[in-house]
C-alpha cells in the first residue's frame, strides 16, 4: 500500500520540552579520550608533543557504549567513573557495603578491587576520610599503643618498639593529645 499524497505525512515536531536535559554544566575529566575512541579526531590546536602524550596515554582506554575502561598490563579493566560519581563509590568503598572506615590505603585498594578509576581517586579519597567522622577518632580515656619511632643503632637483631597501653588524657581541636603511663601514672604530651 503506498500513498502519493504528501498530505498524509505527519510533520516533525521541533518542540523539545526539557531543552537542558542534555546539556553538562562541567565536561567530565575524560571527555577528551572518550571523544577520540568515538570519532578518532584530534583537537587541530594541539601541539604534537601534546597529540603524542595523548595517544600514547589513549592506548590503556577501551570504550564500550556508554561506558570508559582503563586496562591494565594485567589484563585488569576499570571503569572510568564520572565526576558526579566520585562521592558516592568513596562513601560505598570506605564506609558502606564495601568498606569498614578503613585507612587511606586500605580505601584505595576497595575502589581499585571493586574495578573502579579515576585520575584524581586518591586526592579524592584523602579529603573523604578526613571528612569522615570515625577517622582518627581518639577520645578521652582510650586505650593507645605508642611506637617508639627513635632511631636505635645497634648490632643484633630488630624488634618491635611498641611501648605497653597508655591512656588518653586531654585531646586537643587540632588532633594532638595527652597520654599518661598507668604503671607510673607520668603524663607524656
Amino acid at each position: 500500500m503506498t500513498t502519493n499524497s504528501t498530505s498524509d505525512i505527519p510533520s516533525i515536531d521541533d518542540y523539545f520540552p526539557n531543552e537542558s536535559l542534555l546539556s553538562l554544566s562541567s565536561m567530565p575529566s575524560f571527555a577528551k579520550n572518550i571523544n577520540f575512541l568515538t570519532s578518532g579526531f584530534l583537537p587541530a590546536h594541539w601541539s604534537t608533543k601534546d597529540k603524542r602524550k595523548f595517544l600514547s596515554d589513549v592506548q590503556n582506554f577501551y570504550w564500550d557504549d556508554a561506558y570508559l575502561f582503563k586496562y591494565y598490563p594485567d589484563q585488569i579493566f576499570q571503569r572510568c567513573i564520572p565526576n558526579n560519581e566520585v562521592s558516592g563509590v568513596i562513601k560505598l568503598c570506605h564506609s558502606e557495603a564495601c568498606g569498614s572506615h578503613f585507612s587511606l590505603k586500605k580505601t584505595v585498594a576497595k575502589i581499585l578491587q571493586n574495578g573502579f578509576y579515576w585520575p584524581t581517586m586518591f586526592k579524592d579519597r584523602h579529603a573523604f576520610c578526613k571528612t569522615c567522622g570515625n577517622y582518627q577518632k581518639v577520645d578521652t580515656g582510650q586505650k593507645v599503643l605508642l611506637y617508639d619511632s627513635r632511631l636505635h643503632l645497634f648490632s643484633g637483631k630488630l624488634r618491635s618498639r611498641w611501648s605497653s597501653l597508655f591512656i588518653v588524657k586531654q585531646v586537643y581541636p587540632y588532633g594532638a593529645f595527652d597520654i599518661e603511663n598507668p604503671k607510673n601514672d607520668n603524663v607524656l604530651g
